[in-house]
């Protein structure tokens, strides 16, 4: 089902009136924790947000998701499995991410373990797509919750 077809089913699920949309799609693809594992925890209610990189949006002159905005979630088939709503969005340096906050992305562990593997991810991040790396870079955190299905 593609992203419009699948938002105006949950367009109506919603009962959302009018000309309302979604702003965009968001598929979970990483390294070390597949986009499918991403997509499971998701569903499972266990991931509730994501960090990206405040570069890639500057880099990439993408405007910033806000709360409230909706989203469709496509798996690896490019096929869209659910909306989701932003509830909150955030911008925080890498080294100031709290537990609380890097928790909410479904991934087993602790604050270390998610700063050696986010760090990994950015560092690799950086060289492909131009930007330094720092452990004061700026991430953009949002969370999230499944509106539709």
């Amino acid at each position: 089902m593609t992203s419009n077809e699948f938002w105006q089913k949950a367009k109506a699920a919603l009962k959302l009136q009018g000309d309302e949309s979604f702003a965009g799609d968001i598929g979970f693809e990483a390294r070390g924790f597949a986009g499918t594992e991403k997509i499971a925890a998701l569903l499972a209610g266990k991931k509730r947000a994501a960090f990206s990189t405040y570069a890639v949006y500057a880099i990439d002159n993408e405007i910033l998701p806000v709360s409230g905005e909706y989203y469709i979630v496509k798996d690896a088939d490019e096929e869209a499995v659910c909306a989701i709503q932003i509830q909150r969005v955030e911008i925080l340096p890498f080294s100031e991410v709290p537990w609380s906050l890097a928790a909410l992305e479904g991934e087993d562990g602790d604050l270390q373990e998610w700063r050696e593997r986010t760090r990994e991810a950015l560092e690799e991040e950086a060289e492909i797509i131009g930007y330094e790396f720092r452990e004061d870079i700026k991430l953009f955190f949002m969370e999230f919750e499944i509106v539709a299905r």
